[in-house]
């Protein structure tokens, strides 16, 4: 039985055969609003809105804090033999050549947007090659000559703005093997770019991206100081903006309002960018972006298991652990992982050599869910340095059904009801009927720690509540958990009979065979040690499952299901997880 989605599935298919697809909600017809877009990118991408560019374009240039984060010197030693790589594609990159790269036909969209985001440029630095900077400088001008005009690939706002970070950062490295005119050649497209971004950030900012794009406009204003007092105005006024924002933004526990690790890493990484430039400058970082940084790194250490990777919640994946590392000790703060979260809702338990992270809390608000998952209630568990239960997780590169399926609840280590998510996911992206109500009581017992949760995702489809409850010893050798389907307030169950299924899904690494007639499951770590799940209540078994939590690959892997129906006065699956000895 396959109760995951193969490669062929449609988004809103069932993942079990026979079972109904999960509702979506239909998207809106835009009407006239659509044209009045299509005659905004017109205006944009012509020749009158380029002119307005170039008005009051800075002369002057100031070297930002150059940019310290390693780049991979495989892949800037692909890009000097004439090919760029990102996100699983590859394809040919060579300056002034006929068939310019920037908006290549049949390139795939995230190729596109990190080539004409120039992070590649840490690469070719740190490939050891003299020839990466005169190829880095001849394709910053190959992209001045042909990208000047207006574009929504390439002058799209977070692509533009990853763009301006990148150059103002390497411009010493770019400037010093280029010819005499590049600098002037430079500024003037930074200035044009710079306009444009200005523009863009009057409406529209949202989440991780607007940090993102404040950022370059604080990097493009630092840089252009001294051309005159309109750019000390608009970084006050930008820097100003940035910290009402991420005082609101970074949740009083520390964690990113869009709950997923991932960003967590990248928004991190953002501000600290920006207090090492405004240092540069010898600016003093405003009070609410320090308190941010503060508070972000500890819940950035929470989110890593044994491994040094990210737990997969929300859409992450396990992530690069040495830049990981290299951020944590750049924020300057020695603060160990909390054991919960109360703003976000997520909590930890950790004995032993164990680590469980879970996800106790509601799913992200309108505005911040565009890459949320359902995975309320679920949980994944670390032993030592090697993961045993998982969520599947994803990553930018992967196909996009992929990434579609991976937000299904049952891609996720808890319980679904009837093929269907807790929180329903629409066919533009968002959540809708979110899994509300989540409540989480957390008791310490003579070293053993409790956690006692409930969501209601399941109340109005079928009168149900999910309760379950994770007990972990004081070794961390034994997890128990109960998983119980009752309806609201004491009453019966509104909808009967429904199929439920509780999900472990396993890491790739770990080899888990039946045991004790069907009764119980095996696992094996690749160190050899050993963990068995017993249950009952339900039917216990083994299904196929994948993994996408290490970015550029699929794998394949096992889940670990209990299976049964909820009556009307409903029911508990009781399991346990309990080290083997030997």
């Amino acid at each position: 039985m396959t109760l995951v989605a193969s490669e062929t599935r449609r988004p809103g298919e069932p993942l079990v055969p026979g079972s109904r697809p999960i509702r979506s909600v239909p998207v809106r017809s835009a009407g006239a609003s659509a044209e009045g877009r299509e005659f905004g990118r017109w205006f944009l991408g012509s020749a009158l809105y380029s002119l307005t560019l170039g008005y009051g374009t800075p002369r002057s240039f100031f070297a930002v804090a150059p940019d310290s984060w390693p780049g991979d010197t495989a892949l800037g030693q692909r890009m000097l033999g004439g090919e760029f790589a990102a996100h699983g594609s590859a394809g040919p990159v060579s300056p002034e050549s006929e068939d310019p790269p920037w908006q290549r036909a049949g390139a795939t969209a995230l190729w596109i947007d990190a080539l004409n985001g120039f992070a590649w440029l840490r690469d070719l630095r740190d490939c050891g090659d003299p020839a990466g900077a005169t190829l880095a400088a001849r394709l910053v001008d190959d992209w001045t000559n042909r990208e000047w005009r207006w574009s929504p690939r390439t002058w799209r706002r977070d692509v533009l703005a990853a763009r301006m970070v990148a150059w103002i950062r390497h411009y010493d490295w770019l400037a010093a093997t280029a010819d005499p005119g590049f600098a002037a050649r430079f500024v003037f497209s930074l200035g044009r770019q710079r306009t444009h971004l200005k523009r863009a950030l009057r409406t529209g900012l949202v989440g991780h991206e607007a940090v993102a794009a404040l950022k370059a406009m604080i990097f493009a204003d630092i840089a252009f100081l001294r051309d005159g007092k309109r750019f000390e105005k608009s970084l006050d006024q930008t820097l100003a903006r940035l910290a009402k924002f991420v005082k609101r933004y970074v949740m009083h526990d520390g964690i990113v309002a869009e709950r997923a690790p991932h960003l967590q890493v990248a928004v991190l990484r953002h501000l600290l960018d920006v207090r090492a430039a405004l240092a540069s400058a010898e600016r003093r970082a405003p009070a609410e972006l320090i308190a941010a940084i503060d508070r972000m790194a500890p819940m950035l250490r929470f989110f890593r298991h044994g491994d040094g990777g990210l737990a997969l919640f929300n859409g992450a994946w396990e992530g690069d652990r040495t830049l990981i590392d290299l951020m944590l000790g750049r924020s300057g703060s020695n603060e160990g992982a909390p054991m919960m979260a109360l703003a976000s809702g997520f909590q930890r338990l950790a004995a032993g050599t164990s680590l469980v992270i879970t996800d106790a809390g509601s799913p992200p608000g309108r505005g911040m869910d565009g890459i949320a998952h359902a995975g309320t209630l679920s949980f994944e568990m670390s032993a030592a340095h090697e993961r045993l239960i998982v969520n599947c997780g994803t990553y930018p590169g992967a196909l996009r059904d992929w990434r579609h399926f991976m937000r299904y609840t049952a891609a996720h280590s808890t319980a679904v009801i009837d093929d269907t998510n807790s929180t329903e996911i629409t066919n533009h992206g968002a959540l809708e009927y979110r899994a509300g109500n989540v409540l989480v009581d957390r008791a310490d017992n003579e070293g053993a720690q409790w956690l006692d949760m409930s969501h209601d995702g399941y109340r109005s489809l079928y009168g149900i509540i999910h309760r379950r409850r994770l007990w972990l010893s004081p070794d961390g050798g034994d997890l128990r958990g109960e998983d119980t389907f009752v309806g609201p307030e004491g009453r019966p169950v509104t909808v009967p009979d429904q199929r439920f299924i509780v999900r472990f899904h396993l890491h790739p690494a770990v080899k888990a065979t039946l045991a004790q007639s069907g009764q119980a499951v095996l696992m094996r770590l690749p160190s050899g040690r050993g963990w068995r799940l017993r249950a009952s209540g339900a039917g216990i078994g083994l299904a196929e499952s994948i993994y996408l939590g290490e970015e550029g690959r699929v794998r394949r892997t096992e889940q670990i299901v209990l299976v049964g129906q909820v009556p009307m006065e409903g029911c508990t699956v009781k399991w346990a997880l309990t080290r083997m000895e030997g």
